[in-house]
């Protein structure tokens, strides 16, 4: 007698979830970048993806992702940009809860934690936080002493009632720990184009004579320009064909321009603004030597892209940089203090990593944070949030 095997388990196709998410941080002036990609691969796994930003004006759909941008003014004026954000976010979430579909708000940053929390009360559905900096541990420097109390007792009343909170750091997740606040570790992703690697028109810091040194974030107090330009009046004493470019605006771009000037540096620095990812990496395959030396840090996504291009790095031992550097040969980490940055970048100049060195980071950084690795874990995380 003939016994017929049991047929495989039919898995039942997973719920379509609509993630309404809400950020106050800028985005960039272009219609491509990282978050516009992210989002776009978050809508795929999920089901919809309807974003509500601050930035230039912006209304988009590509596929099951739909872009709705609005500009923010600093201060007060931010609550109006709230207000509007909840607007649009409650019609947007009743939309797909009509639609038959499980329905998650997210929060990224100070005022998108704010319209995300009011919309789930709202709309009754739940709201993940994702903090992206290591607001816990901000020296004063980077906010002044109120503003730091202030967004520190923000994180922690907005952290007490989300219902699930993402952070992108080790430093961070254990700062929530110990306040017996739980959360999930999910860190930056990279671009499936950093898996290419760059064409370079000779190796990093080949020629020490004229090192071409790269940073790329916003102009804001908190990535420490000033310490980076007191750093390159010393440097250019000992390497005067040294030049700096700076990639990425903000509301200190004159300031920071102004204090170049004043330094002398006019001749050794060059401010570019915002640019998309391909100018990036263009930026980058030029580059001898990246430099971060921000006062505070998340894990910047700058860090990992510079890695996987395989540049050099001297970056300041804040927030999440330490320990996701701990295991990455060559680089160099420093206090967030001028004389340490401009000693760091004399002696990479001087002693360079090896190819060898610099592979094997990419290696590493490629491996642990993959874009389908990443996204894969980040959809698991919004799908468990809606299951409780």
């Amino acid at each position: 007698m003939t016994t017929t095997p049991p047929s495989p388990a039919v898995r039942a196709p997973l719920p379509r979830v609509t993630v309404v998410t809400f950020s106050g941080h800028q985005q960039p002036e272009v219609r491509d970048s990282p978050n516009l990609r992210t989002w776009g691969a978050l809508a795929d796994r999920l089901g919809h993806a309807c974003c509500v930003w601050s930035g230039p004006r912006l209304a988009a759909r590509r596929g099951p992702l739909r872009v709705v941008q609005r500009p923010r003014r600093p201060g007060p004026h931010s609550l109006l940009w709230a207000a509007g954000s909840v607007r649009i976010g409650v019609r947007l979430a009743r939309a797909a809860a009509r639609r038959g579909e499980t329905v998650l708000l997210n929060g990224a940053e100070p005022w998108g934690w704010l319209s995300a929390s009011i919309v789930s009360l709202i709309v009754r559905r739940p709201w993940l936080m994702e903090i992206h900096g290591d607001y816990l541990h901000l020296p004063a420097a980077s906010l002044g002493r109120w503003r730091r109390a202030v967004l520190k007792r923000a994180v922690v009343f907005f952290a007490h009632h989300a219902g699930g909170r993402r952070v992108v750091a080790r430093s961070m997740l254990d700062a929530l720990d110990r306040r017996g606040i739980p959360s999930v570790l999910v860190p930056p992703r990279l671009l499936p184009v950093w898996e290419h690697r760059l064409e370079r028109d000779r190796p990093p810091l080949s020629d020490t004579r004229a090192p071409r040194l790269l940073t790329v974030g916003r102009l804001v107090s908190s990535k420490g320009y000033d310490l980076l330009l007191e750093a390159l009046a010393e440097l250019v004493r000992t390497h005067p064909g040294l030049r700096l470019r700076v990639v990425g605006d903000g509301p200190l771009r004159a300031h920071v321009a102004e204090e170049a000037a004043r330094l002398g540096l006019s001749g050794h620095v060059e401010f570019l603004g915002a640019r998309d990812v391909d100018e990036i990496r263009a930026e980058l395959a030029r580059a001898d030597l990246f430099v971060i030396s921000s006062r505070d840090e998340g894990l910047p996504r700058t860090l990992l892209e510079a890695a996987s291009a395989e540049v050099p790095l001297v970056a300041t031992s804040v927030g999440g940089i330490p320990a996701a550097c701990a295991d990455w040969d060559g680089v160099r980490l420093v206090p967030p203090d001028s004389a340490a940055i401009a000693s760091a970048v004399r002696r990479a100049i001087e002693s360079p990593p090896s190819a060898e060195q610099l592979a094997a980071v990419r290696s590493r950084v490629l491996a642990e944070y993959g874009f389908d690795t990443n996204i894969d874990a980040l959809a698991a995380l919004f799908r468990s949030v809606c299951a409780r």
